[in-house]
C-alpha cells in the first residue's frame, strides 16, 4: 500500500476527510484512472504533464506495458498479470474484464478513467463498462486523423468501437479546434467535445541568450514535414551566412535528407535525439524555431505539435506551416511566420525574412512568450482539465 493511500485510510478511520492541497480542509483527494497502453513513453512526457496542478484529483496511470520509470510520486499499474485466461488479447480484442483486474482496479477508488489516444480509449470502454466509471478521452493528433483510424473496418478494435466509444464517452478532448473538426466530420457528436489545449511548463522553457540559431526538433518523418524544411534551406545556400542550423532528431528520412543538406554547404549540426530534459537549453539559445509539419499520406496530421509552445515560451519566432492547430498557436506576422503545409519555397521566404531582421525576430519570439504564457501555460491548462474532469467524476 502506498503512502498516500495509508494516509487518506488513517483519516478514514478516524472520521475525518484527507484533503487536496492542504490537509484539513474540505475538499478530499480523489483517485482516477489515466488509461495509456503505453505508459511514460519517452516522446509522450506531455500525458503525465498534465495533471502537474492537480489536487483534488491523483491520477494512477493502468496500461499494457511501461516504457519508462514513473515520475516520483506517480502510481502505475500494469495490467499484464491480471487479464483472465485468455489474456491480453481477450481484454482487448473481446474486451473481457476479469475479476481479478476489476478488484484490483477498483481497490484505488477511482472517481473515472481518462484516456489518452483513440486506441487506448477502445480498449478502456469495456472496462469503464464493467467498472460503472465515466470515461473521458483525449485525442492528440493521428488518432482523429490518420485514414486507418476513420475508416469502417471491423479488423481494427479502435474502428469496430468508435462509435459506441463516442456515444459512451462521458467527454471527448481534442487538443485543438483542428482535430475538433476532424473528429466531427467523422461523427463524433459536437455536443460530447470540449477543446482542451495541452500546455507546457512555463519555468522550464525560458528565453536564454539568443544566437543566429535556427532550431528543429523533431522525427523525421513525412508528417514532421523535415524534407520541407531540407529543401528549403537548400534553396536559402549562402543566404544563412552567419546563421547556424541545429535539426535535432531522428528517423527514416535522416539519411538521405542529411546527405543533402552537408552536400549543399548549409551549416547544419546533426545532435540527433535530444533526451527532452536537455531541451530546454537548446531552444533558450535560438532565435528561430521550425515547424514545417504536414499532412502525411497516410492522413496522419499533428493536433498541435508540444515544440510550438515550448518553442514560444523560449522567446523563439516560429516559422511553420498552416496544419492542423498550429494557427491557433502561432499568430502569422506577430509570433512568427506562417507558409502553406509542404511549401519549401514559401518556407524559405519565411526565414530568409527571420534571418535578415535579426531585431524584428526577436520581438516576435517576446510576442510569442506572452501568448504562450496566456494561452498555452500548463499550470493554467492543468487545472482546466482538472475542472473539466470533476465535472464528469463519479460521485
Amino acid at each position: 500500500m502506498d503512502c498516500d493511500k495509508a494516509v487518506r485510510l488513517a483519516l478514514e478511520a478516524g472520521g475525518e476527510e484527507a484533503s487536496g492541497s492542504n490537509m484539513g480542509g474540505s475538499q478530499v483527494t480523489r483517485q482516477f484512472l489515466v488509461f495509456a497502453d503505453k505508459m511514460f513513453a519517452p516522446s509522450e512526457g506531455f500525458i503525465q504533464n498534465a495533471y502537474k496542478a492537480f489536487d483534488l484529483l491523483k491520477p494512477v496511470f493502468v496500461g499494457s506495458e511501461l516504457r519508462g520509470e514513473p515520475p516520483a510520486g506517480m502510481e502505475a499499474i500494469t495490467l499484464a498479470k491480471l487479464h483472465g485466461p485468455l489474456g491480453e488479447p481477450g481484454f482487448k480484442q473481446l474486451g473481457l474484464v476479469s475479476k481479478k483486474l476489476k478488484v484490483r482496479l477498483a481497490d484505488e477508488k477511482p472517481a473515472l478513467i481518462h484516456a489518452h489516444f483513440g486506441k487506448a480509449a477502445a480498449y478502456a470502454l469495456p472496462l469503464a463498462r464493467a467498472m460503472g466509471l465515466p470515461l473521458v478521452v483525449t485525442y492528440h493528433g493521428g488518432d482523429a486523423t490518420k485514414k486507418a483510424n476513420t475508416r469502417n473496418s471491423l479488423l481494427r478494435v479502435y474502428n469496430r468501437r468508435r462509435a459506441q466509444l463516442w456515444r459512451d464517452a462521458a467527454l471527448i478532448l481534442p487538443v485543438s479546434e483542428f482535430i475538433r473538426g476532424e473528429l466531427a466530420k467523422a461523427g463524433c457528436p459536437a455536443d460530447k467535445m470540449t477543446v482542451h489545449y495541452n500546455g507546457a511548463d512555463a519555468d522550464r522553457f525560458q528565453p536564454g541568450k539568443k544566437s543566429k540559431l535556427i532550431l528543429f526538433a523533431g522525427r523525421w518523418v513525412e508528417k514532421k514535414g523535415v524534407d520541407t524544411l531540407a529543401d528549403a534551406l537548400t534553396r536559402l545556400g549562402p543566404k544563412l551566412n552567419g546563421w547556424r542550423v541545429r535539426m535535432a532528431g531522428d528517423g527514416p528520412l535522416k539519411a538521405e535528407l542529411a546527405g543533402r543538406l552537408q552536400a549543399s554547404g548549409v551549416n547544419v549540426e546533426l545532435p540527433g535525439w535530444i533526451p527532452a530534459a536537455d531541451m530546454p537549453r537548446h531552444f533558450a539559445e535560438a532565435m528561430i524555431h521550425c515547424v514545417p509539419s504536414r499532412r502525411a499520406a497516410t492522413g496522419d496530421a499533428e493536433g498541435l505539435p508540444m515544440v510550438c509552445i515550448e518553442a514560444m515560451l523560449s522567446g523563439c519566432a516560429v516559422a511553420a506551416t498552416r496544419h492542423a492547430g498550429i494557427p491557433e498557436c502561432v499568430k502569422d506576422g506577430a509570433t512568427g511566420l506562417l507558409s502553406p503545409e509542404g511549401a519549401a519555397e514559401a518556407l524559405a521566404a519565411s526565414l530568409e525574412r527571420l534571418t535578415a531582421d535579426p531585431e524584428a525576430t526577436l520581438a516576435m519570439g517576446a510576442a510569442g512568450r506572452e501568448v504562450a504564457l496566456r494561452d498555452f501555460n500548463l499550470e493554467t491548462q492543468s487545472r482546466r482539465l482538472q475542472d473539466l474532469l470533476m465535472g464528469v467524476a463519479k460521485s
